[in-house]
């Protein structure tokens, strides 16, 4: 570099390594350098009295964070000794600038170990001044460390083969090497291609990326990523933004608080394989575009979350609002803990930021300054019922050519497009194997067709299910050679007609979860592995279909001991398993027995959850309160569960202080539900053994029917 006189490449070099290593608190120095502009400090740190967002410089050098550093370059290669010593003096003789508690120097040239604790103890005697010399061999050596490479490439544009030859050797190495995990500089990430923002219409001279319309939300994220570390998730429905939103937020961090590596993996499993590999994550952001596909036991949970966010880490994530609703309805999982409860307990570490599809009177005026691009006008003009974002990612395209596909345009390749999304509506949210799609998408087509179909035909119908519309996504998109997502506008598009025909179903998931053919349901139950990502969410969801023969060998498993029966004591699949028997109107009892749990345990994830309910009546319940609740309502709505002394439930509450069942009785009386509410404090009454009379149905017919009194409206929604 000193040959090409690139003082100002080498600094930048410098800079990324310290804050990658040193310190986050850096600010570059301005002005002319031959006129003692920048006062001889090529950069330094700043003070932040929020001690906890600066990455304590003491992890490599023992410094703290409320010291001042100053960090000097220099290409020369002679005369160091006179050079180090001549630019220490400049730097401390500056009286404007505030009093400086050490110097880092990085030097290009190589610098013998005794050479430098010369110089450091020169310093030290004649300035009381700590200095710490980093030559070229040791900026060569960070360099190859697998956290820091993505600097090697940003600057010195080393070529990745070479960087990837330097490790094949080392555990990060072969990790990296096999392509599921990128560590790179940002803007050296394809946000498309790489990160997974939706490619926007490509229309005539109009390509690329379209103009950034800036987000209400964006002030709240620039503040948390500013933090520096934490976990961030932006919510909501398939093309409102959200990924375009973070990457924009992480850009502009970028250009205030300077560069950081950032690490994509392609799952959860990469994720913990990097880490369990021995690479660092120290000033680093994790980049979780989809995070369903991260959270489990062998991926992404609570504890690496906690043990990572408090590192200087920063987690940057989205998360489809329909995907959090299927990892929070997941009934099954690893040993001694579920998807559903992981989830939980990661989501609640977590600052959640909601992003809407259709943007507010704010957002509009700013939309309406960038409609030179003319692909931003259409979206303004022609967007009816569509947001901004989902009309640019051609969503209402995509579902107008699938549903034209079923209308006779491409018959086969509309049905490869419905398998594809019938694969994820039964919870495998992989990419799909096209031998899959290819073995079950004839059950789409009239059976007239689908015995006609050849070889030829098929990889057609592919090419067209896989076209890019107007340049944007296809209803078919191309994970990798021979693995196929659906576009995720078209699974929720799927998802919102099924919750709205739920609202007036009593038969809920389970009626739903009829319409997916058999043949996906075999597929998955024949094909899948073990150690597949997807592999408890697919069971979990069988489990409320009419096909639990994945459920079944997950049993077997459990009887091997494959996976610890103690899966099924974890309170999040007990409630959500209680929530599954609401939805599908199931007896819990019967299920109870049918599946072979215990009663006394499903109470008791009943009443811990009863029991976290916040006495404050303006205060909002979460999910798994609201899951409680009606768990309670339903048990009480079929009254023998509570008036039969030889049910299951007097057995399993014979555990439990008999007062619990007053509380709860209570509890229902002052929400409006009296019938529900009486029975559970007659219940109570009865496990403390005192004599009850049990009153009358007020719902069934038991040969008379005596005037009920009016229930409260809202009860029947509790």
């Amino acid at each position: 570099m000193s040959s090409l006189n690139e003082h100002h490449k080498f600094e930048d070099v410098c800079r990324a390594l310290a804050r990658q290593r040193i310190t986050r608190n850096i600010l570059a120095a301005t002005g002319p350098v031959s006129a003692g502009g920048d006062q001889g400090r090529d950069f330094e740190t700043f003070l932040s009295y929020i001690k906890e967002n600066v990455q304590d410089a003491g992890v490599f050098f023992g410094l703290e964070s409320t010291q001042v550093v100053v960090f000097c370059c220099t290409l020369q290669a002679s005369n160091v000794r006179r050079k180090i010593l001549a630019d220490v003096s400049t730097v401390l003789q500056s009286a404007s600038a505030p009093p400086v508690d050490a110097i880092f120097y990085f030097a290009e040239v190589d610098i013998s170990v005794s050479h430098r604790h010369k110089i450091a103890q020169e310093v030290r005697v004649e300035h009381d001044l700590r200095l710490e010399i980093i030559d070229g061999n040791s900026i060569a050596e960070m360099l190859s460390e697998p956290e820091l490479l993505w600097i090697a490439r940003e600057y010195l544009n080393v070529s990745t083969e070479l960087v990837n030859g330097m490790h094949e050797s080392s555990p990060v190495g072969r990790v990296l090497s096999m392509g599921s995990v990128l560590v790179r500089s940002l803007f050296e990430l394809d946000p498309i291609r790489e990160l997974g923002v939706h490619p926007p219409m490509q229309l005539d001279e109009w390509i690329g990326i379209t103009p950034y319309i800036r987000r209400s939300v964006d002030d709240e994220l620039d503040a948390l990523l500013s933090q520096g570390s934490g976990f961030v998730v932006l919510e909501g429905n398939s093309a409102s933004g959200k990924t375009r939103t973070a990457y924009e937020a992480l850009a502009r961090s970028v250009e205030v608080g300077g560069e950081r590596a950032i690490v994509v993996a392609q799952d959860g499993i990469s994720l913990r394989a990097l880490i369990s590999a021995g690479f660092r994550l120290e000033n680093t952001v994790v980049w979780l575009d989809d995070l369903e596909k991260f959270i489990g036991a062998d991926g992404l949970d609570e504890g690496l979350v906690r043990l990572l966010s408090g590192n200087g880490v920063l987690f940057l994530a989205t998360l489809r609002s329909a995907a959090k609703g299927a990892m929070a309805s997941a009934t099954a999982g690893a040993p001694g803990r579920s998807l559903s409860s992981i989830s939980k307990a990661v989501m609640a570490s977590a600052t959640r930021i909601r992003i809407d599809r259709t943007l507010n009177e704010k957002e509009i005026r700013a939309v309406g300054r960038q409609r030179s691009d003319r692909r931003i006008s259409m979206a303004l003009d022609k967007a009816r019922h569509a947001g901004l974002a989902e009309f640019l990612a051609a969503g209402p395209a995509a579902l107008e050519r699938w549903r034209d596909g079923q209308d006779g345009a491409s018959e086969v390749g509309a049905a490869l497009i419905s398998a594809a999304i019938d694969f994820r509506r039964a919870g495998y949210f992989s990419p799909i194997p096209q031998e899959w799609i290819e073995a079950a998408f004839s059950a789409y087509l009239d059976p007239r067709i689908a015995t006609r179909v050849e070889p030829v035909q098929l990889s057609d119908a592919f090419l067209w299910a896989t076209e890019p519309l107007h340049g944007a996504s296809s209803c078919l998109e191309v994970a990798k050679d021979r693995l196929f997502s659906p576009f995720d506008y078209l699974v929720d598009h799927i998802q919102e007609e099924e919750a709205d025909e739920n609202r007036i179903s009593r038969n809920g998931p389970v009626r739903i979860l009829k319409t997916i053919p058999d043949v996906i349901w075999h597929e998955i139950q024949e094909r899948i592995s073990f150690d597949d990502p997807s592999y408890m969410s697919c069971v979990a969801t069988s489990s409320l279909s009419f096909h639990p023969g994945l459920l079944m060998r997950y049993e077997v498993l459990v009887e091997k001991g494959v996976m610890a029966p103690e899966s099924m004591h974890d309170p999040g699949v007990l409630l959500n398993f209680v929530r599954s028997c609401i939805e599908a109107s199931l007896c819990i009892p019967c299920h109870v027995s049918t599946l072979k749990l215990e009663m006394e345990a499903v109470l008791k994830a009943l009443i811990d959850e009863f029991d976290t309910i916040s006495k404050d009546v303006h205060a909002r319940p979460t999910e798994s309160q609201i899951v409680a609740v009606n768990g309670f309502y339903s048990l009480a709505e079929d009254e023998a569960n509570l008036t039969d002394l030889d049910s299951s439930i007097h057995e399993a509450a014979s555990h439990f202080s008999p007062d619990k069942w007053g509380e709860v009785g209570k509890f229902f009386m002052e929400i409006g539900a009296p019938i529900e509410g009486r029975l559970w404090v007659l219940f109570g009454e009865a496990q403390k053994g005192c004599p009850v009379r049990w009153p009358v149905s007020l719902r069934k017919n038991r040969g008379f029917m005596i005037p009920s009194p009016k229930v409260p409206e809202g009860t029947d929604e509790l």
